[in-house]
């Protein structure tokens, strides 16, 4: 059904608009592939039109992605109880479900193409929403006598999102079911390789 002229024309509407295309395109091909004209024509808008909602392709990014980790987050924190192994394979199947881009892309990306103070801004998204329900996990195990001495729960947290990274990036085409993707996976980062 299309939608009305009048709602068309309602600046709300199109700032929602723009977001959900600049989403989509920026989660499927990563920020540099993504030109601001590109999105203007799919959202039928003229590009002095995007950029009177959004200044620039960078301001424009971080409040897409202010939207899509809240998106993430709430998943996150719908992870029930389980086993600290279960609770890790969760999450990893969250962020591999709900990022269709690779997110050391993502990083990478934002290192080359950002201004510093954007840079700062997208680092504290990344950490609140990636990083820090991770660091909870490897403190819940440091608390409890399961992390090695020589290991930091950031360290760990950090290993975890890499290897995650590494494992999304092998894929040539994302499996149907994240059930059971990342049980290898989190066992060897639990447990590493050497036998008990």
């Amino acid at each position: 059904m299309a939608r009305s002229q009048s709602t068309r024309k309602d600046p709300e509407w199109t700032r929602s608009e723009i977001l959900r295309v600049a989403e989509h395109l920026f989660m499927e091909k990563g920020y540099r592939a993504v030109t601001t004209r590109e999105i203007a024509a799919k959202c039928n808008i003229t590009q002095p039109a995007l950029y009177y909602h959004y200044s620039d392709k960078q301001s424009l990014y971080i409040a897409m992605l202010e939207k899509f980790v809240t998106n993430i987050q709430k998943e996150l924190d719908g992870i029930g109880d389980g086993t600290i192994q279960q609770r890790l394979e969760a999450m990893l199947e969250v962020l591999s479900a709900e990022h269709p881009t690779s997110i050391m892309m993502m990083v990478h990306d934002i290192l080359v193409e950002f201004k510093e103070e954007n840079r700062m801004r997208v680092y504290a998204l990344w950490k609140g929403t990636y990083l820090d329900p991770f660091i909870k996990v490897f403190e819940e195990m440091q608390r409890e006598g399961m992390l090695r001495d020589s290991i930091q729960p950031e360290d760990a947290a950090r290993f975890c999102l890499l290897t995650m990274g590494q494992t999304m990036s092998q894929w040539k085409e994302k499996p149907k079911s994240l059930s059971g993707q990342y049980t290898l996976l989190v066992d060897l980062i639990l447990h590493g390789t050497k036998k008990a």
